[in-house]
């Protein structure tokens, strides 16, 4: 079974080219990951601080595997965008069967 997230991400105010930019090598990186069908970046037309990844895996050990490298082969590029994120704010993690 497919599992999508729709994360959303408060961006601190300004910061949101420099977000995307940090983004873009993750972004590659998982799409080369096995089972990664989905991992894209949107930006809210109502709030351009407001980002939304959707992300579609093909398991949710295949996300597992995914969630594991963020954490440890890409920490350094992770922590990047966490540095960007609103001040105060954490992402809301929405997950759905896909």
């Amino acid at each position: 079974m497919a599992i999508r997230h729709v994360v959303t991400i408060q961006v601190a105010p300004g910061k949101e080219a420099e977000f995307a930019a940090v983004f873009r090598p993750l972004q590659v990186s998982a799409l080369q990951e096995q089972g990664c069908e989905q991992y894209e970046l949107f930006q809210s037309v109502d709030d351009p601080a407001r980002m939304v990844l959707l992300e579609r895996w093909a398991s949710q050990a295949l996300l597992d595997q995914h969630m594991l490298a963020e954490h440890t082969s890409n920490a350094g590029a992770t922590d990047g965008l966490v540095a960007l994120w609103a001040p105060g704010t954490t992402p809301s993690i929405e997950r759905f069967d896909a």
